[in-house]
């Protein structure tokens, strides 16, 4: 019997070396992992999603399949740790929620296949050679359309005319956020807007980032995706409509809790998408041979009820633009 799984110890860690003769060895039902740095909450409609587009496939959880999940809660290092929970289970393939617990699964498991549905032009060099030819064991759906940030800062002008102070709450550590603020800072300065950034590099610093921000006096707030922000998405949702901050995001979920508008991907479509590239790497397709996706519309949402508790009306014209509107 071919042996299901090798393990190095090495100085700076354990690191699994996994084949696909382990899969030959596994059990009837393969094992789908599920790695995210953010929160079971955040992710409810992504994994509902996920499921959706496997059910589709002709699969059904614990009939042909079954599944294990892991969520660190915003601290990327508890990652490793929850990945090599995953690995015990022997998964044929894990979806990873971005781009961090990818990277933390590709160094415990370097020839796992990983799904990656939040990709990104940062992340490619390191993941994967080239979107068209990955190349390696990883693969996914792209998250980040280019220009996408700089629209969110368009978008944040357009409903609030009288803008002169934005801010923006990054996580330091996010691979895309100097990306993200060279695009938000053209679109500020080409207007002549101010832009203040708050750094949150763990969650006990959203506290004070809203506060000084708010004391900044900032008319707006951008936050930009990323799986530790996530996490406490609905905790900074709340602080800023106590202090009456208008948050802008690049997906819809902020909007759906209370944000004023996002601009972006919809991250639910991505996981659904993620579920066909499951599907073929379970039929013995080799992750390096799938093009990683683009998405294929961007979505616009506004909250007009956090537009009325914050006082502000916003142009016929652009509520007339959203995709989704939340009243």
């Amino acid at each position: 019997m071919r042996r299901r799984e090798f393990i190095k110890c090495i100085a700076a860690g354990t690191i699994v070396n996994w084949t696909l003769d382990a899969v030959a060895a596994g059990t009837p039902h393969p094992h789908i992992g599920f790695l995210s740095i953010s929160s079971s909450e955040f992710d409810v409609p992504n994994l509902a999603a996920f499921r959706d587009g496997l059910q589709r496939l002709g699969y059904t959880e614990n009939q042909n399949y079954e599944m294990d999940s892991r969520w660190s809660g915003g601290d990327m290092n508890k990652l490793t740790i929850l990945g090599r929970e995953l690995l015990q289970s022997n998964p044929k393939v894990v979806v990873a929620s971005a781009i961090s617990p990818t990277r933390a699964l590709k160094r415990l498991a370097p020839t796992l296949p990983i799904v990656c549905p939040t990709f990104g032009d940062s992340f490619v060099p390191d993941l994967a050679a080239s979107f068209a030819h990955p190349g390696g064991s990883v693969t996914g759906v792209a998250s980040i359309v280019e220009g996408m940030e700089g629209k969110i800062a368009e978008l944040v002008l357009d409903a609030i005319p009288a803008t002169t102070k934005i801010g923006l709450l990054v996580n330091p550590a996010g691979a895309s956020t100097p990306e993200n603020e060279r695009q938000i800072r053209s679109v500020t300065q080409a207007r002549g807007v101010e832009l203040r950034v708050e750094n949150v590099a763990k969650p006990d610093d959203i506290d004070e980032a809203v506060k000084h921000l708010n004391a900044e006096m900032v008319q707006a707030v951008i936050v930009p995706a990323n799986g530790l922000v996530n996490a406490r998405l609905k905790h900074i949702v709340e602080l800023a409509l106590s202090v009456r901050l208008p948050l802008f995001f690049s997906q819809s979920y902020g909007v759906e809790i209370g944000g004023l508008a996002s601009y972006g991907v919809n991250p639910a479509e991505n996981f659904r998408i993620a579920a066909s590239f499951v599907d073929k790497i379970l039929k013995g397709a080799a992750p390096g041979d799938l093009p990683i996706e683009f998405p294929t519309k961007l979505e616009f949402a506004i909250n007009l009820k956090t537009a009325r508790a914050l006082s502000l009306t916003l142009g016929a014209s652009l509520v007339d633009r959203a995709d989704k509107v939340i009243e």
